[in-house]
């Protein structure tokens, strides 16, 4: 591509690495993509009493309860989960199951707290199912009948369980906890219905339980034994003395399903119990202090200990959401106080990718898709010669590359759909949750391509539309081509003189002048900055930039380009270059950026992953990170001029309104009305910053208050500018007073 070659060697030989390129000093701000935390994978394996084994996606770690403090258990190493028994230990063992070739089974204990309860139990072949429970290990032995018995193992050789008349037990020895010589197990009547016992050492005795029909949550401690029944609608945990043959204690659950699991566990005084898999952890007391309350919003799984009158291991989430390990006791006055034990780590689950972004009158915007969230953020980067970390502006709901804009008088412009119609909505203001303004459009899936402070173009449905946006009209409805706004003016190409592009006055219509390009093309993209406009003939790969106010020109990429403030951006490859275009015609080498986010295939990347603020020296990018960076490569940028004004001629009877556009933000203005016949001062005006835009209201009275007489009058602006550079921008005219 010649032209593009001959930008290239117009440079200086030294191409330097620009602040963009990941500098990290005061000449840039960045913007890191937004990152989603969440808790972890932890998962809750077995209790001791002064402790608890879990994971948290790498290996097996034990937090004890005396001082939080976590470390692992290289013992456990490579032992899948599986074969770890879910159980509590009073002596803080681990315990897992180890299958042998010879068909036995090895019971491995090991002794997390004091290495000296490690030890490890062979089972031989034909003890079917070997189940531990604290210190037993129960299995079965196939009496070759299609029955079972069920003896305990231990040093070696069996002692038997002698269940109650007529009860059998099937393949697996069913348990559900132990605790200081005490086991719990189940078994089936000789008429099929389940039940329920205590077996006691040394003579292995069982005692059953008053259960009528079948029981849920099982549970034992050191001196208590309980269960859950559902009887008539009614659910309620059971509980009596763990030798005691007397009644038990019967406390009703206000459970909110009558249909779903419930888990019990007995705290003190209290039962602590959730409905489900991951139901919240509620506390019903039956004696004591204690009132009824939630302890978690959610639990995961939960263990009881059995130590006194028992206390909880839980894994779940507290009120803030978060999951963690916690242990439930009974403090001095009977209440229950929750020890949180382990947090689950906090680990990265989602990270921001930039989808969209603009920059313009100090405003950096971008779209960032978030775990399938769209969400549009936006920064305030300030308006001086170098970008500078500002407030948050609100964010919107996602919107798309070419749906939102900034640079307007009514605030940011945003596309939405119509649910009814599905044509486009064009919304104004930089409130969220109430626009400014709303206007309807005739087509959608539409586009915004240019903004300047009262008109907007919209594309779509091989439309061309100027939309006043001050006035919530279409001022112009044209085929699909190339144009760029510069303020109240519409630039368009001829069709009939190539090479020529017409500057159409939006306020009433009239062509106010023709402008040469040099080339024999009829442009395909029009970009405007100031006095200078950006062409571009991609078919045959020709493009320049023409000053409007002087006639110098400068030659151009014909794709992948973005003009700003008397700077061009051109996507080469993986990097941007940078050119400065002096107002002596000349070009300065403004670097390169690399480390560029690559654009999606057969994707337009601008707007997507670069852009430049057309009426500054600022450009925006994103890394492949997602990082959003913000630069002022071009410091040599337009002075301030006033670029558009309205102001009648003539007092009305409803005063006088005079608005002017500056062409770039102002640090404060000066509006002076003088009287043209003696020189003295009528009325002025004053106001501080302004993104660009300065209004002025007269109703014909001076300073006073008293009606001014017929006659000319002249008023100036002055404005001075916001970054500080060059000198003020001034303006001068005249208003007639008639009346």
């Amino acid at each position: 591509m010649a032209l593009t070659a001959g930008l290239a060697t117009a440079l200086p030989a030294s191409a330097h690495a620009a602040g963009p390129a990941g500098n990290a000093d005061d000449t840039e701000v960045r913007v890191p993509a937004p990152v989603v935390y969440a808790d972890g994978p932890q998962t809750l394996l077995t209790s001791g009493s002064d402790g608890m084994l879990h994971r948290e996606g790498g290996g097996y770690l034990w937090t004890n309860t005396y001082n939080s403090r976590t470390t692992s258990v290289p013992e456990l190493d490579g032992v899948p989960e599986e074969s770890i028994v879910r159980q509590h230990d009073t002596v803080n063992r681990v315990t897992y199951t180890r299958p042998r070739e010879d068909g036995g089974t090895d019971i491995v204990r090991i002794g997390v707290e004091d290495p000296r309860y490690g030890s490890t139990l062979t089972v031989p072949a034909g003890y079917r199912h070997p189940t531990v429970a604290g210190g037993w290990v129960l299995a079965t032995v196939d009496r070759g009948d299609g029955t079972h018995r069920l003896v305990e193992y231990r040093n070696g050789r069996e002692n038997p369980i002698q269940l109650p008349e007529g009860a059998t037990i099937g393949a697996e020895p069913v348990t559900y906890g132990s605790a200081y010589g005490r086991l719990l197990i189940g078994w089936t009547d000789a008429d099929g219905t389940p039940g329920y016992g205590v077996v006691s050492t040394p003579d292995n005795r069982v005692t059953p339980l008053p259960v009528t029909g079948e029981a849920t949550s099982l549970r034992v401690t050191q001196e208590e034994v309980s269960w859950v029944t559902r009887d008539g609608g009614t659910t309620a945990v059971h509980i009596r003395g763990v030798d005691s043959t007397a009644a038990p204690r019967v406390v009703p659950l206000d459970v909110r399903s009558p249909d779903s699991p419930v888990q019990a566990y007995l705290v003190g005084d209290n039962v602590l119990w959730h409905e489900g898999e991951s139901g919240a952890l509620r506390l019903t007391p039956y004696a004591g202090a204690e009132t009824a309350r939630d302890l978690l919003t959610g639990v995961e799984s939960g263990y009881q200990l059995i130590e006194g009158r028992g206390q909880f291991a839980a894994l779940g989430k507290d009120a803030d959401g978060r999951r963690g390990i916690h242990l439930f006791s009974v403090d001095g006055l009977g209440l229950v106080f929750d020890l949180p034990v382990r947090q689950a780590p906090r680990t990265e689950v989602g990270r921001g990718a930039v989808r969209a972004l603009s920059l313009a009158g100090g405003r950096l915007r971008h779209t960032t898709d978030l775990s399938g969230t769209g969400t549009l953020h936006g920064l305030d980067i300030g308006v001086g010669p170098q970008p500078r970390r500002g407030a948050a502006l609100p964010d919107f709901g996602g919107l798309a590359a070419g749906r939102f804009a900034d640079g307007g008088d009514e605030g940011l412009a945003r596309l939405v759909a119509d649910p009814e119609t599905g044509h486009d909505v064009l919304l104004t203001g930089d409130d969220p949750r109430q626009p400014a303004d709303t206007f309807a459009l005739p087509h959608a899936d539409g586009r915004i391509t240019a903004v300047s402070p009262e008109f907007l173009l919209y594309r779509a449905g091989g439309r061309l539309l100027v939309v006043d946006t001050a006035r919530d009209r279409i001022v112009h409805d044209l085929p699909d081509q190339a144009a760029a706004l510069d303020h109240g003016t519409l630039l368009v190409p001829s069709r009939w003189l190539p090479g020529t592009v017409g500057a159409v006055d939006l306020r009433d219509g009239g062509i106010t002048r023709l402008l040469r390009t040099g080339a024999s093309c009829v442009p395909d993209e029009l970009q405007s900055s100031g006095t200078l406009l950006y062409w571009s003939c991609a078919g045959r790969d020709t493009a320049g930039v023409r000053d409007r106010a002087t006639g110098r020109s400068w030659p151009a990429p014909a794709a992948g380009t973005l003009l700003g403030d008397r700077f061009l951006a051109a996507r080469n490859g993986d990097t941007l270059r940078l050119t400065g275009l002096g107002a002596d015609g000349g070009t300065a080498d403004l670097g390169v950026v690399g480390h560029l986010k690559p654009a999606a295939s057969g994707e337009e990347d601008r707007g997507r992953t670069w852009t430049v603020d057309p009426g500054a020296g600022k450009l925006a990018w994103v890394d492949a990170d997602d990082t959003v960076h913000v630069t002022a490569p071009q410091q040599a940028v337009s002075p301030l001029v006033v670029a558009d004004s309205v102001t009648p001629a003539v007092l009305g009877a409803a005063g006088w309104d005079g608005v002017w556009w500056l062409s770039r933000p102002a640090a404060s203005w000066t509006v002076t009305l003088t009287d043209r016949r003696t020189g003295a001062e009528v009325r002025s005006w004053t106001g501080e910053a302004t993104p660009g835009t300065v209004r002025v209201s007269w109703d014909g009275t001076s300073a006073a208050g008293a009606p001014v007489p017929r006659g000319d009058y002249a008023w100036k602006l002055t404005a001075a500018p916001a970054d500080g550079a060059g000198a003020p921008a001034t303006a001068t005219g005249r208003v007639r007073v008639t009346g």
